[in-house]
């Protein structure tokens, strides 16, 4: 039996192509749609995992300060002072703790001379200025933003003056310095034993987030805001729970100025001779090296509108970007992270080193 022939076999139309394979425009919607939503579970945990390693290093920081605080009071017998001399001769407490923080060599550069520009930026020549220009990453909170424009090293970590208006230099004479750093123009240099209240519960430093600019504090949105508003001081007597205080000495009545002033439908910023903050970390006035504890944290600054910030009272607030805390340093070198809605009362007497008041821990 004859076969047919293959080529007969081929008839016209009789060839097959083969299959193109790929994705569907619904499938690659789909695709992509779950491709976001991994995008979308993922992001959040990668963000807080880069401000969880941002945070242990500003708790590395404070911690480094600690050491530095306890290593020269077993040299000197006394913590540093807050602010050292006045009229530009005006050094923070960060300053004589350099050789603690394996920062000897700027601490050898810098120029002492009582001269009234020692450490004003902008009077030049000034023998200073590599000092000033100098940037101490161990002074920097990796969570903070800088927008600052002055070129200057800045800070994000600030002494204790304690929790009065008038703590930084208790200008009225009234006892004002209660807590562990300040002027000592009207105030003494504190030792770990005048801390009476223990070392571990009373504040030694803090973090506070830098300003906006140079040399001006302006309306800052991103909370917490680094703005500070006016708000006048009452050096006059009231009466606390029964007992007749100067007000200026004491938190309560200029909590409650500040905040109303902070709340009001325009409020008044506090420009007279105020510099923004954080933008010097060599200097220890309040917008810089201190900071008090009046204000609960992340909340507001103020600044008695009679005067500057040089000679006058002030709620320096302590402030930070890490979600709902702000890391402090206690007297006895452990950080502490304590929470935005911390007391009132609880804060006051974190602040003050002998106000014989009781802390419990899990109150912040």
């Amino acid at each position: 039996m004859l076969r047919p022939c293959a080529h007969a076999c081929r008839g016209r139309g009789a060839h097959v192509s083969p299959r193109r394979s790929g994705f569907t425009l619904i499938e690659l919607l789909v695709v992509i749609a779950i491709i976001g939503v991994l995008i979308a579970l993922l992001l959040p945990a990668v963000q807080a995992a880069r401000e969880a390693a941002r945070r242990a290093q500003c708790v590395n920081n404070l911690k480094q300060i600690g050491i530095g605080i306890h290593n020269y009071h077993d040299a000197v017998g006394s913590m540093p002072n807050g602010h050292y001399g006045t009229g530009w001769n005006d050094w923070a407490a960060v300053v004589m703790l350099l050789p603690y923080l394996e920062q000897n060599p700027i601490y050898n550069a810098v120029n002492f001379a009582n001269n009234g520009i020692a450490a004003c930026p902008d009077c030049l020549p000034n023998p200073n200025q590599t000092v000033f220009a100098a940037k101490l990453n161990v002074l920097l909170c990796p969570s903070d933003l800088d927008r600052l424009t002055n070129g200057l090293g800045h800070q994000n970590y600030c002494g204790n003056a304690g929790n009065a208006p008038e703590a930084f230099f208790d200008n009225n004479l009234h006892n004002a310095c209660n807590g562990c750093f300040f002027s000592t123009n009207n105030c003494r240099v504190v030792s770990f034993r005048d801390v009476s209240d223990g070392l571990s519960q009373t504040a030694a430093f803090s973090e506070k987030v830098k300003g906006i600019g140079h040399y001006s504090d302006v309306y800052d949105v991103v909370k917490p805001t680094s703005a500070v508003y006016s708000a006048p001081v009452s050096t006059g007597q009231g009466t606390i729970n029964g007992s007749t205080y100067f007000l200026d000495a004491v938190p309560q009545n200029y909590f409650t100025l500040c905040k109303q002033a902070a709340q009001g439908v325009t409020p008044a910023l506090a420009t007279n001779g105020a510099i923004s903050q954080g933008e010097m970390w060599w200097d220890g006035h309040p917008e810089t090296g201190l900071y008090n504890h009046i204000m609960t944290p992340n909340t507001w600054s103020c600044d008695d509108s009679n005067n500057s910030w040089v000679n006058d009272a002030a709620a320096s607030t302590a402030s930070s970007h890490h979600p709902g805390v702000v890391n402090i340093l206690m007297c006895d070198g452990s950080v502490r992270a304590v929470k935005e809605s911390v007391s009132p009362t609880t804060w006051w007497a974190l602040g003050s080193r002998a106000g014989n008041e009781t802390v419990s821990q899990d109150s912040y």
